[in-house]
């Protein structure tokens, strides 16, 4: 087991950097680079709820809490292009070539590769690297799924908007900032 874990580790991370080289676009982003900061925390809210998962699983035995831990990871930027993570910091995965939310199909495209065992673990790494050395921040994942992380409508403005008393209005939805 932990051999084929090693082996996809090193695979992935042979192949990351001609796979990133080769999924550029020719197409650019009018979208501003989302802050990496909240990236990563938004990311850490996100991983919290996954290593919960497995931590159920291993404590109860469930494979529920696994495949909603496997689910989750594949599929969490498919509801309004938000995880529970980005919802909280206020970003949002849009599809360039639409400029709307992310959807289910883009989303198990950007974020399969966090469900390969030993390439997940390395994927973490090289991905937050790119994230933070690419002009956009767009990770191979996104390459693939041709998507960007921007700046959105979340948790702040759905509290202020309830301070207020009223509905949050999705035409005050912060649009994704023009460089």
């Amino acid at each position: 087991m932990w051999a084929l874990v090693v082996f996809s580790s090193a695979l992935f991370a042979a192949i990351y950097v001609p796979a990133i080289t080769r999924f550029s676009r020719s197409l650019a982003s009018p979208y501003a680079k989302a802050d990496v900061g909240r990236r990563v925390a938004a990311a850490a809210v996100d991983g919290l709820l996954v290593v919960t998962c497995v931590g159920l699983y291993t404590d109860l035995q469930s494979p529920m809490f696994l495949a909603a831990g496997a689910a989750y990871l594949l599929l969490r930027d498919a509801v309004g292009g938000q995880s529970v993570g980005k919802f909280l910091f206020s970003l949002t995965v849009i599809r360039l070539a639409t400029g709307r939310p992310c959807n289910f199909s883009s989303s198990a495209q950007r974020n399969a590769v966090f469900l390969i065992p030993g390439a997940n673990l390395v994927a973490v790494f090289l991905e937050a690297l790119t994230i933070k050395r690419d002009p956009l921040g767009q990770r191979l994942g996104d390459r693939i799924a041709q998507t960007q992380v921007v700046e959105g409508l979340g948790a702040r403005e759905v509290i202020k908007a309830l301070q207020l008393g009223r509905r949050p209005d999705p035409r005050l939805q912060r649009s994704p900032s023009l460089p």
